[in-house]
C-alpha cells in the first residue's frame, strides 16, 4: 500500500511539474537556431495547462466571476482590430496566459511543498550554469548558446561596465534576475533547512550580476516596506558587499552607476524613450474616452510591430532611438493593454489578475502573495512579462499555493 501511494504521489508530482519543464526547458534554445523549440514548449505547456485545469476540476469562485466580466471586452478587443485579424488572434491569445496560469495554480494548490523543491532546484542549476558562462567568457569565448545574434549575422550579449549579464540557463538576464528577486523572498520564508543563507546569498548575488535594475529597485521597496525591522541589518550587509566590490572593481562600479543615472534620465525625468512615450498614448487615450479599445494586436505588442500596425502612425509614436535594439513591443504591458482593450477592458483585466487576493485573510503568506505580485506588476510597467509564461511560471503560478499553504498540517503529515 505505501509503494503504490509513493508511485501515485510520484506521477501526480510529475504531471504538475510538466508545464515547468516544457517552458524552462524550451527557454535554453531561445537564442539558438532551434528557437523554434521555445515557443512549441510554451505553447504546449498552455495547452497542458487548460487540459489540467478542466481534468482536475477545481475552480475559484472569484475567478470565475472576474473572468465572466472580462471576457466581453476582450471577444469585443479581440474581433475589433481594423488593420490585421492574424494581429488580433495573434496578441489576443497572450492575454489568457496569466489567466490561464491563476487557473492553473488554484488546481495545483495543494502542491506548494512540491513547487519550493523545485525553485530551490531551479535557483541551484541557474547559479551552476551561470559559473560555466562566466568561465567560457573568461576564457575568451567568442560565442556562447546564450548570445544574441543581430540582423546581419554577429553574435552579442549584453554586458554592464564591461560585465556580462548573468543569464543562468533562462537566456535573458532580466529573467534571471526576477527569478532570483522571487526566489529570495520564497526561501526566506518557507525553507528552513541546511543551507539557506548560502541559498540566498546566491539569490541575491545572481539578481545582482544580471544587472536587472528593475529587479534590483523591486528587492529594495520589498526590503524596506515588508521586511523593515531587519533593514539596517539587510542594508548593512549589502553596503558591506558593495563596498568590497568598489574596493575590488572601482571603475566597473563608477560605469554601472553612470548607466543607472542614464537610465532614470531616459525613463524618468527627460522620458526620451519609447517606453516612457508608449504611457504618453495609454494617457491620450484614457483622456479621450476610449472606454471598449482599439482592438488586440493594435499598440504595444509583438503583432502589432510584425505586422506594422497603422496605429503607431495615427497617434505619431516615437521609436526615439529604439532602432538598433530591434524591439518587438514597447516594452510597456499597461498601455498595450488599456489602448487595445480600452479603459474598462483594462481595468477588469487588471482586476481579474488581482482576484486571488481580493477578500482573502490577511496573513503571513497573504504578505507574500503581495509581494509576488509586487514584483511582478513593477517589472510588467517597463516590460511585457506579464505576457511571458517564463515570468508567469515564477510568479502567478505560486499565488494560490501560497495563500493555501498551511505549514502546521504539512509538518503533521510528514
Amino acid at each position: 500500500m505505501r509503494l503504490y501511494q509513493k508511485k501515485e504521489f510520484f506521477l501526480s508530482s510529475f504531471l504538475v511539474l510538466i508545464p515547468f519543464l516544457l517552458i524552462f526547458g524550451g527557454t535554453v534554445f531561445q537564442n539558438t537556431s532551434y528557437s523554434i523549440i521555445t515557443s512549441s514548449t510554451k505553447m504546449l505547456a498552455f495547452v497542458y495547462m487548460i487540459v489540467y485545469i478542466i481534468v482536475r476540476q477545481k475552480l475559484s469562485v472569484n475567478l470565475l466571476f472576474f473572468t465572466a466580466l472580462f471576457i466581453p471586452f476582450w471577444l469585443y478587443a479581440l474581433f475589433n482590430n481594423p488593420y490585421s485579424q492574424d494581429a488580433a488572434y495573434s496578441d489576443g491569445i497572450r492575454y489568457l496566459f496569466p489567466i490561464v496560469t491563476l487557473y492553473y495554480s488554484f488546481s495545483i494548490k495543494d502542491y506548494f511543498p512540491l513547487l519550493m523543491k523545485f525553485v530551490v532546484a531551479f535557483v541551484i542549476i541557474n547559479f551552476i550554469t551561470q559559473l560555466f558562462n562566466y568561465f567560457f567568457w573568461l576564457a575568451g569565448a567568442k560565442d556562447q548558446w546564450f548570445y544574441y545574434t543581430y540582423a546581419n549575422g554577429v553574435r552579442w550579449v549584453n554586458k554592464t561596465a564591461g560585465i556580462i549579464r548573468a543569464t543562468g540557463s533562462v537566456v535573458f538576464f532580466s529573467l534571471f534576475g526576477f527569478i532570483n528577486l522571487i526566489a529570495f523572498f520564497l526561501i526566506h520564508k518557507y525553507y528552513n533547512k541546511k543551507y539557506k543563507i548560502l541559498l540566498l546569498f546566491i539569490c541575491v548575488l545572481g539578481l545582482f550580476l544580471s544587472f536587472s535594475y528593475k529587479g534590483i529597485g523591486a528587492f529594495g521597496i520589498v526590503l524596506v516596506f515588508y521586511y523593515y525591522k531587519q533593514i539596517f541589518k539587510v542594508i548593512g550587509y549589502i553596503f558591506i558587499g558593495m563596498l568590497m566590490i568598489y574596493i575590488v572593481f572601482p571603475d566597473k562600479i563608477n560605469r554601472f552607476a553612470n548607466d543607472i543615472t542614464l537610465r532614470i534620465s531616459l525613463y524618468i525625468t527627460e522620458g526620451n524613450s519609447a517606453r516612457s512615450e508608449s504611457y504618453r498614448v495609454m494617457m491620450d487615450e484614457i483622456k479621450g474616452g476610449n472606454w471598449l479599445g482599439r482592438g488586440a494586436g493594435v499598440f504595444g505588442g509583438p503583432a502589432s510591430t510584425e505586422y506594422n500596425s497603422p496605429y503607431y502612425q495615427k497617434v505619431n509614436f516615437n521609436w526615439f532611438d529604439a532602432g538598433w535594439m530591434q524591439l518587438k513591443t514597447t516594452d510597456t504591458y499597461p498601455p498595450h493593454a488599456f489602448v487595445e482593450l480600452g479603459t474598462i477592458g483594462g481595468l477588469l483585466y487588471f482586476l481579474l489578475l488581482l482576484s486571488p487576493i481580493i477578500k482573502t485573510r490577511i496573513n503571513t503568506n497573504y504578505k507574500i502573495a503581495l509581494v509576488i505580485y509586487f514584483c511582478l506588476m513593477s517589472d510588467m510597467m517597463v516590460s511585457f512579462s506579464l505576457n511571458n509564461l517564463e515570468y508567469l511560471f515564477f510568479s502567478l503560478v505560486f499565488i494560490y499555493p501560497i495563500l493555501y499553504f498551511d505549514k502546521r498540517t504539512y509538518l503533521e503529515k510528514i
